[in-house]
Order: C-alpha cells, then structure tokens, then sequence
C-alpha cells in the first residue's frame, strides 16, 4: 500500500521504524533545512507531506485513497463527510466492497460510500439497514416482512409461490400444521406484488381446533375446516380497530347459531331466541375482543359446522383459528377487501392440492 517503515538491525535487535522521506538542502553553511515529502510518522500519527506541506482532505496515493484530517492526520475507522459514511482500515486505506466491522457486515460503493437500503450483487438481493448494517432473519421493511438468511441473502420463495388456487387473489392467510392431531399451527400472511408473492409478517406461532384438522367437519367435533375460504366480516367488542373489512361490534345479546335443525343455523344472530334456535354461541366473549369470519359452510349445511372464526387465543379452540391479540389486530389492519383475501389452512403435506 505504501512504504510506511524500514527495519534496521542494531545490535542483535530488530528496530522498525517509519521511513521519513526528508530531502536535505544545503544552504552554504552548516545549516540545512529539512524538507519533508510522502510518508511521515509523527506524534504517533500518520502524515503525508508534498514539498514540505501536509496533505488534507481526500488524496488518492498510489492506487489508494486516503482521507486527512484539517491537521494532517490520517484518519482510520468511521469517517463521515456530512452526507455519506465511509470506512477507513487501520492502514487508512478506504474500503470498497463488503466489509466486517465489529462483528456486523457493511458494503461500501466503489466511491467508498456505506450502501443502505436494497442491494442487487448481480445473482441476490440484501438489505442494508438505515446503519449500513446487513440483515440476517425476518424484518419488515416498508410495512412488509421479508426473511434473509445468515449469509444475507433474501429469500424470495416462499410456500405461497407454490399455491395453483389462489391466481386471482393479491392477499394471502396460510394456515398449516405438522399433520392431522395438531392443535398447533403456523400463521403466515403474503401479498402478490408485480405477480410475486411476499410475506407480510413473520410466521405466527397459533392455534386451530383442539383435535386438529378434521377429515370430515362435524357440528361440535371440536375441529377445525381444511380448505380455501374467503374473508367474512370483521368482528369486535370494541370500535373498529382500523380495518378495511365490513366491521361489526358485538354487543351482549349477539348470538352464533349452532343449532343445526334451525333455519338460522350458521348465522349471527340477537337474542332472544323467540323458538328460531335451541342453541347458539355467545359472542360477547373475550376471545372476541378482535376477529373475523372465516367463510366455512357458507351453504348452510346441517351439522357440517358452524361459527369457524379467526380470533384471539393462546390454546387450542374448538373449530377456530386463533392467534395472540397483537397478531389479531395486525391481520385485521393489513386485510383489504379490494384485494380479494383468502385464509387456506391445512396440513403441510397436502399444500399440494392448493
């Protein structure tokens, strides 16, 4: 990089030492001015002088840029010139290209400015955050979540690209589980951008009906609805948190009808019952806080299950999908009905037929 130091051998011991690139000048006496030029170590800094007088500012010196300090000193580490971020290595040498600075990944141009935001290497994407930082992981950038892996490189596949049903739909809820006998599942939500499809948030941890997926529904079989269902109306016993869907607050005489032999059965009813029903669900519950209807057995088919909601809860349900109150609401704000949402729940080995 640059000629910063000669060895020396003084008595048995290596002596290093920078060179200092003087050029002396004889005056006629025994006077001579000292003129100093290139290289010089001084003060335990790092100078560079042309004809005596120290470089400042940026200065490209064999190959390599360097940057000086008002008073000459080189300058190493972070350097900001009021606009962009720039790298300097312990040799003051300014870094291009991907570097690792105290543990965490930086790219700097080839003008040596720290790259944030999106950035395409010729084969992947990466994103750098406001710090210059590489992301590893799931983070949400302009309201939508994206996975990268610990190399960085973004992820852009995903189970929704593989899904043939759901052509005509921009929004997408995914709910799978391990296999049948579940209660647990995976949340995930996408939306399709230039025909592509990208996750929303980060995989939710949630809940479907206490003996999983069912082969065949059955009024109280106390599982929950394979398939591909639209978004009914949203639901809550507050004000409308913010959503784009049809929003209906509950109130204390609200009713689901369950009662299969009803002419009512699977709809939202008002008490009293007045003889129309001889069962139904309350609605004023706290796991109704937030929540919508998932559109199951819309035909109104006796006994093949009824009130399939999306709601709040942190275990198993009877029929439902549930997830915790914050994720609720996050659905609830992101789903627009202009983009024709869909919620598909399944077990992950039958993906395929969706």
């Amino acid at each position: 990089m640059k000629r910063m130091i000669a060895s020396v051998c003084v008595a048995g011991s290596l002596l290093i030492a920078p060179i200092q690139s003087f050029a002396g000048v004889n005056t006629g006496g025994n006077q001579q001015i000292i003129v100093k030029d290139g290289w010089v170590f001084e003060q335990n800094n790092w100078y560079y002088y042309v004809n005596n007088v120290p470089a400042s500012g940026w200065k490209k010196i064999q190959g390599t840029w360097y940057y000086f300090e008002s008073n000459g000193v080189m300058k190493t580490d972070w350097y900001f010139d009021g606009t962009n971020w720039f790298y300097m290595n312990s040799n003051g040498g300014m870094e291009t290209g991907w570097k690792k600075v105290q543990g965490t990944w930086y790219y700097f141009e080839s003008n040596g400015v720290m790259k944030t935001d999106w950035y395409f290497d010729g084969m992947n994407w990466f994103y750098m955050n406001s710090n210059g930082g590489m992301e590893i992981g799931w983070n949400k950038i302009g309201g939508a979540w994206y996975y990268f892996e610990n190399s960085g490189v973004w992820v852009a596949s995903n189970d929704a690209d593989y899904l043939y049903t759901i052509g005509e739909n921009q929004q997408l809820i995914l709910v799978t589980a391990n296999d049948y006998g579940t209660s647990k599942a995976e949340i995930q939500t996408f939306e399709k951008r230039n025909n592509k499809w990208y996750p929303v948030y980060a995989a939710m941890q949630g809940y479907i009906g206490r003996n999983g997926f069912a082969y065949t529904m059955a009024e109280g079989g106390k599982s929950s609805p394979r398939g591909k269902y639209t978004i009914g109306t949203a639901f809550g016993r507050y004000g409308n948190p913010g959503t784009k869907l049809p929003y209906r607050q509950i109130t204390s005489n609200d009713v689901w009808v369950d009662d299969s032999n009803s002419s009512l059965y699977n709809t939202w009813q008002q008490k009293p019952a007045n003889g129309r029903w001889s069962s139904a669900e309350n609605m004023n519950i706290p796991q109704y806080d937030y929540g919508f209807v998932i559109n199951y057995n819309t035909e109104r088919i006796a006994g093949a299950g009824s009130a399939i909601f999306f709601h709040i809860s942190d275990m198993y349900t009877y029929g439902c999908t549930a997830t915790s109150r914050e994720n609720v609401l996050s659905v609830l704000r992101w789903l627009n009905p202009a983009k024709s949402p869909v919620i598909v729940q399944t077990p992950e080995s039958e993906l395929k037929y969706y």
